[in-house]
């Protein structure tokens, strides 16, 4: 069976506020729109990590905390007790509150990465603290403790605030002085002055999240179930714990005319584009992945190159298949609505 995975792996909308209105002459979800009109809608129970992990055959790893998994991909996983997920945020100052923009997601230059890992580890020697640079970007954090802690991933941030998204939990006191330490240590880091001399928005702190067990281990037999694409630590852990490889998703429909689909996960992100291109909004950058990924994916359905195709976004899956196109009594949302 030729089935295709697209996920939109950071888009997650605010429930209470109101989806943004198109813009006059911008660009229609002409694959967002039918796609979600006509496909099966579900609820994901958790992530769609998890999701994944099980749809690509990988259920013995599905319930790892994403870190776990992540850490695999070390060339030297980190021997501690717990390991977590640090990623790299520009957090953004406003009337009363600090928050994060979607374009605050940092993806760091290898190099940036490596300096950063290397002078937190001479700070920290002999804490039990430790930090490892991830090569799809972020890092894994060792930590010395492993009391359970509630974390919010990052590409939830922008639909909720700060405050609500704190470490919680036995263990969360410990990650939340961590965190405070971070940012003091970044505010006048000479790598931010770099990055400002560049034009490029600093970093305001590592924000510590999904973390749990230490660094998963392969398991005989594991096998991955189709092609995984993504710029994505817990899939290039997936990948190594299944043998695979997970390589970069291409800035655009990548299969020709014709061409077999096979069986594939695609994994990509509204912040990459926000960040490519200065003026593009939310709306507009959806837009733009609709265009050059989801719009070529639901023709391809139609036309008989695909025999499934799945959206994972905003905590929901969305699965069509070709007869489904003759459900006509649903009714289509206008723009992001599409996605509520």
């Amino acid at each position: 069976m030729s089935e295709l995975v697209i996920v939109i792996a950071d888009l997650y909308l605010d429930p209470d506020a109101a989806s943004p209105a198109p813009r006059p002459g911008g660009a229609a979800l002409e694959g967002i729109g039918p796609l979600t009109r006509f496909a099966r809608r579900e609820p994901l129970e958790r992530s769609w990590r998890e999701w994944a992990a099980r749809w690509l055959g990988l259920e013995r790893y599905a319930a790892l905390p994403p870190a776990s998994v992540a850490a695999a991909a070390l060339p030297a996983p980190p021997a501690a007790q717990s390991v977590w997920l640090a990623e790299p945020l520009h957090l953004t100052e406003g009337v009363g509150r600090v928050h994060l923009e979607r374009r605050g997601r940092l993806r760091l230059a290898r190099a940036e990465r490596e300096r950063l890992a290397e002078q937190f580890n001479a700070l920290y020697a002999g804490s039990g603290w430790s930090l490892a640079a991830l090569q799809c970007g972020g890092f894994v954090l060792g930590a010395p403790g492993a009391e359970p802690v509630e974390t919010c991933e990052p590409a939830r941030l922008p639909a909720r605030t700060l405050a609500e998204c704190l470490p919680s939990g036995p263990g969360a006191p410990a990650l939340r002085r961590l965190g405070a330490e971070l940012e003091m240590w970044l505010h006048d880091h000479p790598l931010n002055a770099e990055r400002a001399a560049r034009g490029e928005p600093p970093v305001s702190t590592l924000w510590i999240w999904g973390g749990g067990a230490p660094p998963a281990t392969r398991l005989p037999g594991a096998a991955a179930r189709g092609a995984i694409h993504g710029a994505e630590g817990y899939l290039a852990g997936l990948a190594h714990l299944a043998g695979s490889e997970c390589r970069q998703a291409p800035p655009q429909w990548p299969y020709a005319p014709g061409a077999p689909i096979g069986r594939a996960l695609q994994v990509l992100e509204v912040s990459e584009a926000l960040r490519r291109e200065g003026d593009f909004d939310l709306l507009a950058a959806v837009a733009d992945l609709d265009r050059r990924w989801i719009a070529p994916a639901v023709a391809a359905l139609l036309d008989g190159r695909l025999d499934r195709l799945w959206l994972l976004a905003n905590g929901r899956a969305w699965c069509l298949r070709a007869r489904d196109r003759w459900r006509r009594w649903r009714r289509g949302r206008a723009g992001l609505g599409a996605l509520t």
